[in-house]
């Protein structure tokens, strides 16, 4: 099959599941709590379990698509997705909101990293990043139009609106694996590593593990943007909570806009950990900025966490592009799904806590809460270059293209989660 074919599939099906990850992630709690009637209160444990499930799976999920290839596994998750969203019809009570979201989001964390797998395994050296950065600006355009119809079903308000969403929801998940049935397989391992990859080369190459860490915690990033900046808006600011709703958009286009050409200079495993420093630097600096907005009118209030809104943007950029190239960088190629795996693992549990965190800072502490989490930022990108140079030696290649990884198994939208990485 001929290079912009796959190509064209990959993107189209991760842009339409992007449709319908932004219309989940808009509709999903007035669904719940309106529609079903489940108490907001008691939704927190359901949805963290779901969590857990995906990040307890990711590893074996990335060691199974190593062994019968990513596509297959990715097509078969896509397929789980479909049927797991609309089991969301039947569901009546906090038990059984806990094992759909269980499978649904389970999934989700699992086929980030298989998805990771899957672009690895049909593209090398650079246009890997450039196929990955593609995708992942498909999946924010996605979303920017996804969300455009969830306000349209909000509107309404009606249940049989959030039904025919939902339904739209599973459809872009069945479109999308008719779109991987016409991929070609990566290529696949004879066996299964030790205990289906929980004692495979990649949960026990400490380098790796260490030269991620840090870089795979600046992914609370999106905890800031999704919880930190509307919560700051609404209880310490007078700008308009519309403002909030407006850093979201700007940060849809400017990544659909700019990743890819961001992405296209990040191509080493040391220019992904520089990129990454950046990063947690700009990241810094961003909370920083959103201090002054409390004593300012409405007006200048606005204009400030708009600016540190588009700061955040930009930090998010370069995490993003870092984070690829230095995890497929140090990565060893005939066990690409089980490193992935752990990077999407490592990604889950940040992604797990983070929102909890900075609630608590931003929400508990105010100003001094974004100075804290300014804090953590730095933490961060001080450890990065040299644990990355080191663990680059252990491969012997720091200097060698690394090429990034995506969400290519697609990505419909998590319960109480964003519906993009």
């Amino acid at each position: 099959m001929k290079r912009h074919s796959v190509e064209g599939r990959l993107l189209f099906g991760t842009g339409i599941n992007g449709i319908g990850g932004g219309l989940w992630f808009t509709i999903w709690a007035l669904y719940l709590t309106r529609v079903i009637g489940l108490p907001a209160g008691r939704l927190g444990l359901s949805l963290a379990v779901a969590g857990v499930v995906g990040i307890a799976l990711s590893l074996p999920g990335g060691a199974i698509a190593d062994r019968f290839g990513a596509r297959r596994v990715a097509l078969t998750i896509n397929l789980v997705r479909a049927v797991a969203c609309l089991a969301f019809l039947a569901v009546d009570g906090l038990v059984a909101l806990t094992l759909v979201a269980a499978v649904f989001n389970g999934a989700q964390v699992v086929g980030s990293g298989v998805g990771n797998a899957l672009i690895t395994g049909l593209f090398d050296d650079e246009r890997r990043m450039r196929m990955l950065a593609r995708s992942r600006a498909a999946v924010h355009a996605g979303n920017t139009v996804g969300a455009g119809i969830g306000a349209a079903v909000l509107a309404v308000d009606q249940r049989w609106a959030y039904a025919a969403a939902i339904v739209f929801n599973a459809v872009t998940f069945v479109v999308n694996a008719g779109l991987l049935a016409g991929v070609p397989e990566t290529p696949t391992r004879r066996r299964l590593s030790r205990w289906a990859g929980l004692r495979g080369p990649a949960i026990r190459d400490r380098r790796y593990l260490l030269a991620m860490a840090p870089i795979t915690a600046l992914t609370a990033c999106w905890a800031v943007q999704s919880t930190g900046i509307p919560l700051w808006v609404v209880s310490s600011t007078s700008a308009p909570p519309v403002v909030a709703a407006g850093t979201v958009i700007v940060s849809s286009v400017l990544i659909a806009g700019l990743q890819s050409a961001v992405s296209a200079r990040v191509l080493t495993i040391r220019q992904g950990a520089v990129a990454a420093t950046l990063a947690g630097v700009v990241l810094a600096v961003s909370c920083l900025v959103f201090l002054p907005a409390a004593g300012k009118g409405a007006g200048w209030a606005a204009v400030i966490v708009l600016g540190g809104g588009l700061l955040h943007v930009v930090g998010e950029l370069l995490f993003v592009s870092g984070q690829w190239a230095v995890s497929v960088g140090l990565m060893r190629e005939e066990f690409r799904g089980e490193y992935l795996g752990v990077s999407a693992a490592m990604t889950g549990v940040v992604q797990e806590f983070a929102p909890g965190v900075v609630v608590g800072l931003v929400g508990g502490l105010g100003g001094v809460g974004w100075v804290a989490m300014a804090g953590f930022f730095v933490a961060c990108a001080v450890p990065i270059l040299p644990l990355a140079a080191r663990a680059a030696s252990g491969v012997g290649d720091a200097a060698g293209v690394a090429g990034a990884g995506g969400a290519g198994a697609g990505d419909g939208g998590g319960v109480g989660a964003g519906a993009v990485s």
